[in-house]
């Protein structure tokens, strides 16, 4: 039989025992593998067990050896963001320069004003040049014509030196070396005669009277006065124009050239073709410096030259402007992969501490210990994800996150917002700079009545 849940045995001897009490149970405590000696009692929302504590700090660990993972890939973004900053700036630097040296305006007037200059020539506007005047044509005619030069004199000068006719001599090939001196005389003459035939007609085109002419005016002008009154020379006109040394260095050479040509004449068979040959000569050679006089043109050379730096400087203001934007879209695609990797470690960090806060409320529902209604949501817009927390009155152990501050600092300090704007304003700088340089100053004088005469 058994009494108090002792097992009482009858023995030989019909003696009975005493009954004895097992000793009490024996427990480790509170610990994560058994559950407390003590019972549990209600506490606050916001307040956090020992093993809701125990959780976060351990979603902690797991959150912080998480974000090591992605130390690599932020790493990479970063650098290639700050690399495509930097380029961007030099492409601004760019601009800026173009906008302080002021070369766009200075263009773009100096364009307007030879236009202004010469709104009022008409048909005839002297800025205009006949494509046969092209210069390259025109350095064309004059080589050509010294070279023809030097290969007829080439014999006379042999001749002169007492040079062989075998072309594996050095006297041979030295005979051909006053072409390069026929070049340069045709070319200086030619140049000489043009500055002051331009100026004269210059002059000439403004003037508004025209004296009366007979041949005996015309006698008196060239062997007792050539010039009867005196004139004056206004400050925006051309320089007078000089024609003694131009025209005597131009009868020089075609002087010197005849004389040649006679000589080379000297040695024909026939002697009717030797005047013939000097004639042909000389007129190659006087056709050749008035080609090249007549090219002359400061006018048409000045609008050239003023059309080529306005282009000159505009392409290089589009250039600039087109570079500068593919910069600030290279580096717009990497602040936004930057910012995906940044988005990305932040998920992959916090979804250690959201499973660790998600089981906790889990568990509060189970023991009902904390009242059956929740705390309310942080809905804080903080980008701090170190601070960051999930119900209000509750947090947990501070996440240390330096690596996304540092990364979240770059991105705040190199928005594409800043260098956006900045290209913005430097472009409307340049753009009002060439549109007052291009607004007239005064009224077109070919405008109509509405000109302003002056």
């Amino acid at each position: 039989m058994t009494d108090n849940h002792v097992r009482h045995e009858d023995g030989g001897n019909g003696r009975r025992y005493q009954s004895v009490q097992c000793p009490p149970l024996l427990t480790l405590g509170a610990t994560r593998l058994a559950e407390p000696v003590a019972t549990p009692e209600p506490y606050r929302p916001d307040q956090l067990s020992h093993t809701e504590s125990a959780r976060l700090v351990q979603a902690k660990a797991d959150a912080e050896e998480a974000l090591t993972a992605y130390h690599s890939r932020l790493k990479t973004a970063g650098d290639r963001m700050v690399d495509a900053w930097h380029r961007a700036k030099v492409g601004l630097h760019g601009l800026e320069g173009l906008l302080a040296r002021r070369e766009l305006g200075a263009a773009a007037r100096q364009d307007r004003q030879v236009q202004r200059e010469h709104a009022t020539d008409g048909v005839e506007d002297r800025r205009h040049r006949p494509y046969w005047q092209h210069q390259s044509f025109v350095w064309a005619v004059v080589l050509i014509s010294a070279l023809y030069d030097t290969v007829f004199f080439a014999g006379s000068f042999r001749d002169a030196i007492d040079a062989p006719d075998d072309v594996r001599s050095v006297e041979y090939w030295v005979s051909f070396l006053p072409g390069v001196g026929i070049f340069m005389a045709l070319t200086l003459a030619g140049y000489w005669l043009g500055v002051p035939l331009f100026r004269h007609r210059a002059r000439a085109e403004r003037r508004r009277w025209r004296r009366q002419l007979g041949w005996r005016i015309l006698l008196r002008r060239v062997f007792v006065m050539w010039r009867p009154e005196d004139e004056e020379r206004q400050p925006d006109e051309l320089p007078w124009p000089s024609w003694v040394l131009p025209v005597s260095f131009a009868t020089l050479v075609v002087g010197v050239l005849a004389v040649w040509a006679w000589l080379r004449g000297s040695h024909l068979l026939n002697s009717d073709l030797k005047w013939p040959l000097v004639g042909l000569l000389v007129l190659l050679s006087a056709s050749a410096i008035a080609f090249k006089a007549t090219a002359h043109n400061p006018a048409a050379d000045r609008a050239t030259r003023a059309g080529r730096r306005q282009r000159k400087v505009t392409r290089r203001y589009d250039r600039l402007k087109a570079r500068s934007e593919k910069h600030l879209a290279g580096h717009e695609k990497a602040w936004q992969e930057l910012h995906l990797a940044v988005e990305d470690a932040v998920t992959g960090v916090w979804r250690h501490v959201t499973d660790a806060w998600t089981e906790i409320a889990e568990g509060r529902a189970r023991h009902g210990l904390t009242g059956m209604v929740a705390p309310g949501f942080v809905t804080s817009t903080d980008a701090d994800a170190s601070a960051r927390a999930l119900f209000v009155g509750l947090t947990g152990p501070s996440l240390r996150l330096e690596t996304l501050r540092v990364m979240q600092d770059l991105l705040d300090r190199h928005r594409p917002e800043v260098l956006i704007a900045e290209q913005t304003a430097l472009t409307e700088q340049l753009n009002a700079q060439l549109d007052a340089a291009t607004v007239d100053q005064w009224p077109d004088p070919a405008g109509g009545p509405t000109a302003t005469q002056h």
